[in-house]
């Protein structure tokens, strides 16, 4: 009994250190894969990868700096903005919120960019403040300055998230559905690789495509080397009827963590906040009020601009397509150009 019971600890013990083993050469792997990605030319969809992308093109002295989530990389086109003389960079990134900036306003400050438009969505001022998927040390300051609680629940975001196997899951299931899907007969979709096909849409986008994922049929998600990303397609499911929102108390948590970034930022930048354009906005609030709260920046609200009901011009409920985005940089263009301190 006692040989029996020593030999089954033993096999525990192994199968523990193997699993170990195995997640540390999942973890090393995949750090590489990301180093490999991570280019003056390409870049995953990851805060640390854009990062690297950010700090290979050296952007400093741009007119415009972008900070946003998913929104921003879709809906800001670095090509439609150079056409109007305005030199900027699509700091957007997939996934991430006013949350996870503090990692990124010592490298925008560094830069010395004339302007710094961050785009959020009008909800998010009212609402609780969220802690970040994938905090970092920065960030955790901020969440301790602001509310203790906050604080322990990043540190335990961070403990918990250290292994990049986690980090990278949900991207690992898309591949492997991705991968399956081919074989599915019922599935049309051409799964495109490099070639004609990207020079294609590099033609249409107006910047060089580097890749390109398929989301269904004729609904592409593409990514340029400059740092921009486009969607092709348009909206699957149409406008259900919506009863409105009433956005009264602004959440002070939410509020002093984004004042912590524009108090940073404004010391070498002027700042703009755009609240973003919403599919039929549902949203009734004052923006009177949310103006006096952030007196260190310019407000634009363009939670009702008319691409709102465009319905042509949306890839889903929350993201113009590339149609859309063109519209919406114009726009953007136009008024900033406007602006004394992003003229030539």
């Amino acid at each position: 009994m006692n040989s029996y019971t020593l030999t089954f600890k033993r096999k525990l013990l192994i199968s523990f250190l193997m699993i170990l083993i195995g997640i540390a050469i999942i973890d090393i792997s995949l750090y590489f894969i990301e180093s490999i990605k991570s280019t003056k030319i390409s870049f995953i969809n990851k805060k640390s990868s854009k990062v690297r992308h950010f700090e290979l093109n050296h952007p400093t002295g741009k007119d415009i700096i972008f900070l946003g989530s998913s929104r921003t990389f879709y809906h800001i086109s670095t090509e439609v903005f150079k056409s109007n003389n305005i030199d900027i960079y699509n700091f957007g990134i997939p996934g991430v919120d006013f949350e996870d900036y503090p990692t990124l306003l010592p490298l925008v400050i560094d830069t010395r960019p004339k302007k710094v438009v961050i785009s959020i969505p009008v909800n998010k001022l009212y609402e609780k403040l969220s802690i970040s998927s994938y905090p970092s040390i920065e960030e955790m300051k901020y969440y301790y300055d602001i509310d203790k609680i906050f604080f322990l629940q990043s540190l335990y975001q961070w403990s918990i998230n250290r292994h990049l196997f986690l980090q990278y899951l949900e991207p690992i299931f898309y591949k492997i559905q991705s991968f399956y899907s081919k074989f599915d007969s019922k599935n049309n979709v051409m799964h495109y690789g490099v070639g004609a096909i990207t020079s294609n849409y590099s033609n249409l986008l107006g910047c060089k495509v580097f890749e390109i994922k398929n989301n269904g049929i004729n609904r592409q998600t593409l990514k340029c080397t400059n740092g921009d990303g486009a969607l092709t397609g348009e909206l699957l499911n149409k406008r259900d009827d919506i009863s409105s929102v009433n956005l009264t108390d602004l959440n002070q948590d939410s509020i002093s963590f984004l004042l912590r970034i524009i108090k940073k930022l404004t010391t070498s930048a002027d700042v703009t906040i755009i609240l973003e354009p919403v599919l039929h906005n549902k949203y009734q609030y004052d923006v009177n009020h949310i103006r006096e709260v952030f007196k260190g920046a310019s407000i634009l609200d363009l939670t009702n601009h008319d691409i709102t009901t465009k319905e042509e011009m949306w890839f889903d409920a929350k993201h113009l397509n590339y149609k859309g985005r063109v519209l919406y940089s114009q726009y953007l263009a136009s008024i900033l150009s406007n602006e004394s301190h992003v003229k030539e």
